[in-house]
């Protein structure tokens, strides 16, 4: 029985992989017929790493998102949209690659947290990774990255009238951040008094914190603006920064023809004015600082 419900899945899988394929191959969209809100144009192909001809010969680009974090990865679940700055850099990603973009066709956005994107960039589960993912020389053993494409820095939300303003005053509060985070790992080592509680997510910890299970929940002020927008007169983010987070778009290990390429977007996004575009349209909205200059890219 358990052999035969195996080979009943493994032939649904294939007969959905091959109505897909036949989709893809019957599809005849114009690049020119799809909007786009960036001015990317696509790389030469004779510039183009063998990783992004696969990407290309395969018709679809798979990138690890969060949908959860409102302004950098948020799902909208009235339209299936993967909203925020970082679903905006993948797009125009994508638009390098492909020279337009088009969701659900070239462009596929996956749901990832803290603890799982090492795994799906080593299984192949996604092509690129770009989730709020701080390059740390930790990580860079497991993953490679691009980038830095933002600088972030660890802060604290709480309830308002309940302010935490400085990492000094959590020792004995009850802290949130998510498992496998840097935000989880700057806690135990600079407030190892704070009770700390991990969860899979950021919207478990703000549940938390709107339930009263904690009394704080600490991780990028960038994530934390999202959620103190979506509820402006619940919740309060100190200003004080502990920390400095180098964003990066995470690449499997050994990819360094990969890595150029992204970084080469990257720049090409920053001139171009498409980064600019993307910030305001997503973490500007919230009041996040326009930074005065895009950060720079560190090569290895």
């Amino acid at each position: 029985m358990l052999l035969r419900r195996k080979l009943a899945s493994l032939a649904s899988f294939a007969a959905v992989m091959l109505v897909a394929s036949a989709c893809q191959a019957a599809s005849s969209v114009d690049p020119t017929d799809v909007p786009s809100d960036y001015v990317m144009e696509m790389a030469d192909e004779a510039d183009m790493p063998e990783e992004i001809l696969e990407i290309r010969e395969r018709g679809r680009l798979v990138i690890g998102a969060r949908f959860d974090q409102p302004l950098t990865g948020m799902r909208d679940d009235a339209t299936g949209r993967i909203e925020g700055f970082d679903a905006e850099i993948g797009r125009i990603l994508a638009q390098r690659i492909f020279g337009y973009v088009a969701e659900g066709e070239n462009l596929d956005f996956i749901e990832t947290v803290a603890g799982n994107r090492e795994t799906y960039l080593q299984e192949g589960v996604a092509d690129m990774v770009v989730a709020t993912y701080t390059i740390t020389d930790e990580r860079k053993e497991l993953v490679d990255f691009a980038g830095p494409y933002y600088e972030a820095g660890q802060s604290i939300m709480t309830l308002r009238g309940e302010e935490i303003s400085d990492v000094d005053d959590l020792a004995g509060r009850r802290v949130c951040a998510a498992t496998g985070s840097t935000s989880a790992a700057t806690i135990e080592q600079l407030a190892p008094q704070a009770d700390l509680s991990p969860m899979r997510d950021y919207s478990s910890c703000v549940e938390a914190l709107r339930s009263g299970t904690v009394d704080a929940v600490s991780t990028d002020n960038v994530i934390l603006y999202g959620f103190s927008k979506q509820w402006p007169e619940e919740f309060s983010v100190s200003e004080n920064l502990f920390t400095s987070e180098p964003y990066g778009i995470g690449l499997p290990h050994g990819s360094p023809e990969l890595r150029e390429f992204v970084n080469a977007t990257l720049e090409e996004a920053y001139s171009n004015g498409d980064w600019n575009r993307a910030f305001s349209r997503t973490l500007e909205t919230a009041g996040a600082p326009a930074p005065e200059e895009h950060p720079k890219i560190v090569r290895y």
